[in-house]
């Protein structure tokens, strides 16, 4: 073989490998910055759902809080009735 034919082999060789490891560098950093962006997704879907469920329970605690109104006005009503009737029966009693 002549001298220019194996100085193209080897140069070609050296090329191949040079881009395999290159490739392999890039992946390797790929791999990692993508772990890393899962991590902070991870973070951020934890956060949001720790902002969802404190906002749940400040809902629930108001609809409690409302709940507790509505029993409190079925009673009021009630005495309001009753209030009315004893009225009525005090007018009666007078005339």
């Amino acid at each position: 073989m002549s001298d220019a034919v194996i100085t193209a082999i080897i140069v070609a060789v050296s090329s191949i490998i040079c881009q395999v490891l290159i490739n392999r560098s890039n992946r390797t950093k790929r791999v990692a910055e993508d772990a890393e962006k899962e991590q902070k997704r991870a973070v951020e879907d934890a956060r949001k759902d720790e902002h969802l469920q404190n906002r749940l329970e400040s809902i629930e605690k108001k609809l409690d809080e409302h709940n507790g109104y509505a029993k409190m006005f079925n009673e009021i009503s009630t005495d309001i009735a009753v209030i009315k009737n004893d009225i009525k029966t005090l007018y009666k009693a007078k005339e």
